[in-house]
């Protein structure tokens, strides 16, 4: 939905996100697209990736819906949002497309009600900021 393969849910910050979707110019590679959550960590193991999501799109876009998660749920810093991805190629559109994709989601397993929106609205104000 985030790539306009479908339609979004009908949701007035989906559709203000949606107003700023733009090409992408990065080659698409396999990424997991809930990665946050799914790294397990156990001393003197290497990291162990569970839950696989497998998407294929855009570099970057693993890096900013984890980001986007960071930020949403996870307590990490709003203002980080432009500077962590600020080296990848077309940052602010991936962040843009991270946050649709999120919440598509959230509507699509039927749990978006008003407290979720009320949560998501200063992410959708803050990602559209970085995009104008």
């Amino acid at each position: 939905m985030a790539w306009e393969e479908e339609p979004l849910p009908a949701d007035a910050m989906l559709e203000r996100l949606a107003a700023q979707f733009h090409p992408v110019e990065s080659p698409s590679q396999l990424i997991h697209g809930d990665l946050l959550g799914n790294v397990l960590f156990a001393e003197g193991e290497p990291p162990t990736i569970i839950d696989w999501a497998p998407y294929w799109r855009p570099v970057g876009l693993a890096a900013a819906i984890a980001v986007v998660d960071a930020v949403c749920w996870h307590g990490t810093p709003i203002e980080l949002l432009p500077v962590v991805g600020q080296d990848i190629a077309n940052w602010e559109q991936l962040l843009v497309r991270a946050l649709a994709f999120r919440m598509s989601t959230l509507h699509l397993r039927n749990v978006w009600d008003s407290s979720l929106a009320d949560h998501h609205a200063p992410f959708v104000d803050a990602i559209l900021a970085l995009v104008r």
